[in-house]
């Protein structure tokens, strides 16, 4: 829903301006409130079923840029990587709370556009905005705290043995492939040049996709077979390299993998840019960041019924350290403090 123009030069005045036109776009009640927004405090409903709790920042200059971000891509993406940690835990994304802070740049249209990008992802499970606060500040700024139902078998990490099967649902390296062109584009125009010469890659960097229906029916799929338990499951945001060690919980099991990366398992954009780089694009892929997939493991017997799902095999779990084709990795991964 979008407001008028009239209405828009209006909402950068005032914090209740702003808060008209979230109101504008996301109902004050919602699926498992008792009391919405506008209150100190929502209510939320009581619950039989657990509930998985996510919060994740979103910030300029640290997650994203706006000189290459749309406001509405950047609404859709600063919920959309808290909708994918409650698909990693097996959960229905149920609600949400934001906090924001602005810089006072910000038009009303641009909030308008960010606030619907950020209402279209979340009408697709009818989450609702349960409240949340504002501010002004220096860098703009998203926080967002996330929960939703966990109706089946609760998936989570460390869960995996020797022998089982890696499997992942989404593309690898396909969105450090957008982040990567799109850092080097200096100006609009390669902006835009570079929107069109990889727009599968600036897609999954700039609007990813959540893997919420798979992993409502992989938790759907460990609860059926009596496999919860050896079902882990967890969101790949910081790459391969430095995500899969933390899936196995390798420090305390000593669990590590064998990967295989062949060319026909990545996506062509993400051959392109690599070879562009002069890079190995299976080393460029595990690298990674930003993918916002699923990697998951499973006991060997649960393979096949994965592949119906929509997943495909990335190695298996063995005791000792990394390899990736056969050679052993030992470079570490992504890491905001590194």
């Amino acid at each position: 829903m979008s407001v008028s123009a009239g209405e828009r030069k209006m909402i950068p005045r005032s914090e209740d301006d702003i808060l008209s036109l979230l109101d504008a776009h996301f109902p004050r009640s919602g699926r498992g409130l008792l009391l919405g927004r506008g209150d100190d405090c929502a209510l939320l409903a009581p619950a039989e079923l657990p509930r998985a709790l996510t919060c994740d920042v979103f910030v300029e200059d640290s997650h994203f840029r706006t000189r290459y971000f749309t406001p509405y891509e950047l609404g859709w993406k600063a919920l959309a990587v808290n909708v994918s940690d409650l698909a990693s835990a097996g959960a229905d994304p149920e609600g949400f709370a934001l906090g924001l802070t602005l810089t006072g740049r910000e038009s009303g249209e641009w909030l308008d556009a960010c606030f619907s990008g950020m209402a279209d992802l979340a009408g697709r499970w009818n989450m609702a905005l349960a409240g949340g606060d504002l501010a002004r500040a220096g860098v703009l700024h998203f926080s967002i705290t996330a929960w939703g139902r966990v109706e089946c078998a609760d998936l989570r990490r460390s869960r995996a043995r020797a022998g089982d099967v890696i499997f992942a649902c989404g593309e690898i390296g396909l969105a450090r492939t957008g982040l990567l062109a799109l850092e080097n584009a200096g100006t609009p125009e390669d902006v835009a040049r570079v929107r069109r010469e990889y727009p599968a890659s600036c897609a999954a960097h700039l609007a990813p996709e959540p893997r919420v229906e798979f992993a409502l029916a992989l938790a759907e799929l460990a609860e059926r077979s009596g496999a919860a338990v050896r079902m882990g499951l967890m969101d790949l945001s910081d790459g391969l390299a430095r995500d899969l060690p933390r899936l196995l919980d390798s420090r305390r099991t000593g669990l590590g993998a064998d990967i295989e990366l062949p060319d026909a398992a990545l996506h062509a954009e993400v051959l392109r840019f690599a070879g562009e780089q002069g890079e190995s694009a299976a080393r460029f892929a595990f690298r990674g960041g930003e993918d916002y997939a699923l990697i998951g493991t499973c006991p060997p017997e649960l393979e096949h019924a994965l592949e119906t799902l929509g997943a495909r095999r990335l190695g298996e779990v063995r005791a000792g350290g990394m390899t990736l084709n056969g050679t052993p990795w030992t470079a570490p991964g992504f890491d905001h403090f590194g």
